[in-house]
């Protein structure tokens, strides 16, 4: 039995000027054995952000994914809010940022159900420098359903990272876990997956 596999992420982010920034993130990681595909995932994001003071933001963001283990056929996703960024820069936690907002959504299944909702969305992301060519990272992401907070998603994800040629190449170990509390009928709450990745910083 023969078996295909890959993995592959995108970052980009440009600076406009002191105040605006855009970022823009797209990965996919699929996996077959045989006849049999057992992961097929894509996710892509786009975010905006615009400073009000030294520490605060204001964001718009844009993501949208499929997942054949959550059935999912095409889900995407807006959202606005404020972004307060870079509470502990005197300690390893470099640039902590945390962010919320409201998050109107639409989900189309591949049994047929399509769900419009209105969410909320609650983001912390924390890299932490363990020393000059080891990183650790987190992003942990909250989207309850407005009307009933029993129904909510997570995703989780970390990351350790070496540095093997300083600002240029890396070697990263990944695992993330995306939950849903109220999955599809038939599919499992949890999502788990595990990834290696070498990565190549191109620009500045």
């Amino acid at each position: 039995v023969y078996s295909i596999g890959y993995y592959g992420k995108i970052n980009f982010s440009r600076v406009l000027n002191e105040r605006n920034s855009f970022f823009i993130q797209a990965e996919e990681n699929y996996v077959k054995f045989g006849d049999n595909v057992v992961m097929d995932k894509i996710r892509g994001a786009f975010l905006y952000t615009s400073a009000v003071s030294p520490h605060l933001n204001l964001y718009l963001s844009s993501t949208h994914g499929k997942n054949k283990f959550l059935l999912l056929k095409y889900r995407p996703a807006n959202s606005a809010g404020i972004c307060y960024h870079r509470l502990l820069q005197k300690s390893a936690v470099d640039s902590m940022v945390i962010s919320v907002g409201p998050m109107p959504e639409y989900s189309s299944y591949k049994t047929g159900v399509i769900r419009r909702e209105f969410r909320g969305a609650a983001r912390i992301i924390a890299p932490i420098q363990l020393s000059g060519y080891a990183q650790l990272g987190a992003d942990f992401m909250y989207h309850p359903l407005i009307a009933d907070f029993t129904d909510y998603r997570t995703y989780i994800e970390a990351f350790l990272q070496f540095t093997v040629v300083p600002e240029k190449w890396f070697f990263r170990i990944t695992t993330s876990n995306e939950y849903s509390s109220k999955p599809q009928p038939g599919v499992r709450r949890n999502d788990v997956s595990l990834n290696y990745s070498v990565s190549l910083k191109l620009g500045k």
